[in-house]
């Protein structure tokens, strides 16, 4: 005879089990991918049933959503607030950033065991041509990544620190390479590729178009 208080109820509604998913489908998804992980794997890793799933995430889709802006929130606390704080040098910011990146990848890597590479870029190359919504949700987090080195390079042409440059190209060209180290130590499964070629991120130029 099942004991009943053992059972897990079939629709927990706390906020901490929203949590507790959520966490689980990010942590899993990153080390794998969206489509090798089920929502079934999601519940049994979380520890709760799937009408506890469903009553927080309508679909897969809507949980991958809310995992992208948990992966925004910490990439935000973790790397952005700090390397683009306004009271560092503009130019500085970058030097900044690549530090705090490959300090966040060696130690996800260190607990996993493997590189992972960027969790939104991951997804991007996986989704972007195959869900728009998730398409639309990683193209924002790098037009916001991209914002924030486009006031900084800014700011550093207006106090003369920066040679005249096309702001807007030099910007996304920052974001593309950024993604592109990322994605090379992952397929290397080598953190140091992010200790080596980052720091160069600082010194891409894109010169302002001769009229």
């Amino acid at each position: 005879m099942t004991d009943q208080s053992t059972r897990l109820p079939a629709v927990d509604a706390h906020p901490d089990t929203r949590q507790r998913i959520l966490v689980t489908a990010r942590d899993l998804i990153h080390a794998r991918s969206y489509t090798d992980v089920g929502v079934a794997e999601i519940c049994d890793r979380a520890g709760v049933r799937k009408g506890s799933f469903y009553h927080f995430f309508p679909s897969k889709r809507e949980l991958t959503l809310a995992v992208l802006e948990l992966n925004l929130a910490e990439a935000k606390e973790r790397l952005l607030d700090q390397a683009f704080d306004p009271r560092i040098p503009p130019l500085e910011r970058f030097e900044r950033l690549a530090d705090l990146t490959y300090e966040l990848h060696r130690e996800r890597a260190a607990l996993a065991g493997q590189v992972l590479g960027c969790p939104v870029g991951n997804l991007a190359t996986e989704l972007a041509t195959r869900d728009e919504a998730i398409r639309a949700a990683t193209a924002r987090a790098f037009e916001r990544l991209q914002a924030l080195m486009r006031e900084s390079l800014a700011e550093a042409a207006r106090d003369g620190s920066l040679p005249a440059v096309d702001v807007e190209a030099t910007a996304q060209a920052m974001v593309a390479y950024f993604e592109g180290v990322l994605m090379l130590a992952k397929t290397a499964n080598d953190v140091n590729v992010v200790r080596r070629l980052l720091p160069t991120l600082a010194q891409i130029r894109i010169p302002k178009a001769s009229n």
